[in-house]
């Protein structure tokens, strides 16, 4: 079992993005992931910075924590609108499953 964190964030300005992009890169150092990491930045429908994220974690706790981190930013930094969720995911398994999510958190 893998534990993934996804979201995809737009913000007022490219300074609010990159701030929460730099709290995610501090967060996950020294973390154990399994796949890529991809961590993006674009433009939304509406010309708004955007990010987003897919990244899966060997452990639990290092999922709850970033997915609490980026709940937290989503009012704090703030966020325009988005989701941030947790899935549990069999990827690695013998008989891989659709992911589940265990929880999202919305915005906008």
């Amino acid at each position: 079992m893998k534990y993934c964190v996804m979201h995809n964030l737009s913000f007022e300005t490219p300074a609010k993005r990159n701030e929460l992009e730099a709290a995610i890169q501090n967060n996950i150092v020294g973390k154990q992931t399994w796949g890529a990491v991809s961590m993006q930045n674009g433009t939304d429908e509406e010309g708004h910075p955007l990010h987003s994220l897919a990244i899966r974690f060997q452990n639990r706790a290092d999922m709850d924590e970033l997915f609490t981190l980026i709940k937290n930013k989503l009012d704090a930094i703030p966020v325009l609108k988005g989701k941030v969720s947790k899935h549990n995911c069999s990827h690695d398994e013998g008989t891989v499953h659709p992911c589940q999510i265990t929880e999202e958190y919305s915005k906008g």
